[in-house]
C-alpha cells in the first residue's frame, strides 16, 4: 500500500524537475548525481529517463538510512552507474537516532522528528492509512541507530571529485547535510543543489532564511521555489522545494 500512495503522490503532486536541472548543462555532459534521501529512488529514475534521451549516462550515489531502502532498490542498483550507501548525510561523522515512519516511510523519517511530534501532521495522516487498511493495525514511528557522516568526508574517502547535482531530501536534516559540504561548496565543487526544506510553520521563514543565506555564502543563487502544499495540509507544517545554481558555474 505504502508504494501505491507513494507512487499516486509523486505522479499527482510532487515536483518532477529532473528536465528542469538538465537544462542547466549541456546536453552531452556526463554528471555525478547526488540522491540524498533517496527512498525508491524516483528522483534518480526519471534523471535517468531524461537523459536517455540525451544518449548520456551519469553516475548516481544514492543515501538513505532506511534499512528497508536497499531492498527497494534492487532493480535500480542492476545498473552499475547506481551505487547506494546506507548513510543519514549530516553534519557529524557518528551514529545517531533516526525517526522511521512505519506507516508512510518517505515522509518524516529523518534525523529530525518534527514530523513525529506534530500531532495534527502524524494524526491525519495515520487516520488516512488506517481507512485505507481498515483491517490492519497502524504503526508509528520507531527510533533506529544509524551512521551519519558528512558530504565532505564522503567524498574524500570515495575520491569524489565534485558533486554535478546534489538532490537533498532529508524531510528537515537539509541544513545539516549543507553544513557537511562546506568544503566541497568553498572550492566551487558543487553545481547544482535541489533541496527540500521542511520545518514547522512558526520556524520555517527563519530555517529557508538560513539555508538561502548559507548558500549564497558559497556564491549559490535561487533560481525557483516550488510550494509543497500537502505537506502543510492539516498540519504545523510547511515545505518547500528549492533549486540554486553556484553563479561561478552558470555556464555548465
Amino acid at each position: 500500500m505504502q508504494k501505491i500512495i507513494y507512487y499516486l503522490l509523486n505522479k499527482f503532486f510532487m515536483n518532477e524537475v529532473e528536465n528542469e536541472i538538465l537544462k542547466y548543462f549541456k546536453k552531452n555532459n556526463k554528471k555525478i548525481v547526488f540522491d540524498v534521501g533517496c527512498y525508491r529512488g524516483n528522483f534518480t529514475t526519471n534523471f535517468i529517463n531524461n537523459e536517455k534521451k540525451l544518449g548520456v549516462e551519469s553516475d548516481f550515489f544514492l543515501f538513505d538510512p532506511n534499512p528497508n531502502v536497499k531492498n527497494y532498490l534492487k532493480i535500480m542498483l542492476k545498473n552499475q552507474k547506481v551505487k547506494f550507501f546506507n548513510l543519514a548525510l549530516d553534519n557529524t561523522n557518528a551514529e545517531k537516532n533516526f525517526y522511521l515512519n512505519n506507516f508512510f516511510e518517505p515522509s518524516g523519517s529523518s534525523l529530525k522528528n518534527f514530523n513525529k511530534e506534530d500531532k495534527k501532521w502524524s494524526g491525519t495522516r495515520k487516520l488516512f492509512f488506517q481507512i485505507l487498511q481498515p483491517f490492519k493495525k497502524i504503526e508509528g514511528f520507531s527510533e533506529i541507530n544509524v551512521k551519519t557522516q558528512t558530504l565532505d568526508n564522503f567524498c574524500s574517502t570515495s575520491n569524489v571529485s565534485c558533486i554535478d547535482v546534489l538532490k537533498i531530501d532529508t524531510e528537515g536534516n537539509e541544513l545539516n547535510v549543507l553544513q557537511g559540504a562546506k568544503n566541497l561548496l568553498s572550492e566551487d565543487k558543487i553545481k547544482l543543489i535541489y533541496v527540500e526544506i521542511s520545518e514547522t510553520k512558526q520556524k520555517f521563514v527563519e530555517k529557508e532564511r538560513a539555508v538561502i543565506e548559507l548558500l549564497s555564502s558559497y556564491n549559490f543563487e535561487l533560481i525557483k521555489k516550488y510550494q509543497i502544499k500537502s505537506f502543510g495540509f492539516l498540519s504545523g507544517l510547511q515545505a518547500s522545494d528549492n533549486l540554486f545554481i553556484n553563479k561561478n558555474l552558470m555556464h555548465l
